[in-house]
């Protein structure tokens, strides 16, 4: 197995800023790419990213828990959520 960096060729990974939330996904057709795994979680987790109004969104992902898969991450702008530095 390899095991690719996770920046996807968007720069440094993000530090989340509160603890992620995982879902088990209940979609059967839902393997891990890299080693089979059938047990895929969508996470979800807030961070900082100074592109977004407001300076930080949450982010979704699926990984899995028997590698180090992780599938790009969407950030969306959080309404919930203010960076002080940006406001």
């Amino acid at each position: 197995m390899n095991h690719p960096e996770r920046d996807y060729g968007l720069g440094k990974p993000c530090e989340p800023i509160a603890p992620p939330k995982a879902r088990l996904l209940n979609d059967p057709n839902a393997v891990c790419p890299n080693c089979g795994c059938d047990a895929i979680h969508e996470l979800t987790v807030v961070v900082p990213e100074p592109r977004l109004v407001g300076g930080i969104g949450t982010g979704r992902y699926l990984g899995c828990p028997a590698c180090p898969y992780a599938s790009p991450m969407v950030i969306i702008a959080s309404r919930s959520h203010t960076n002080p530095d940006t406001n």
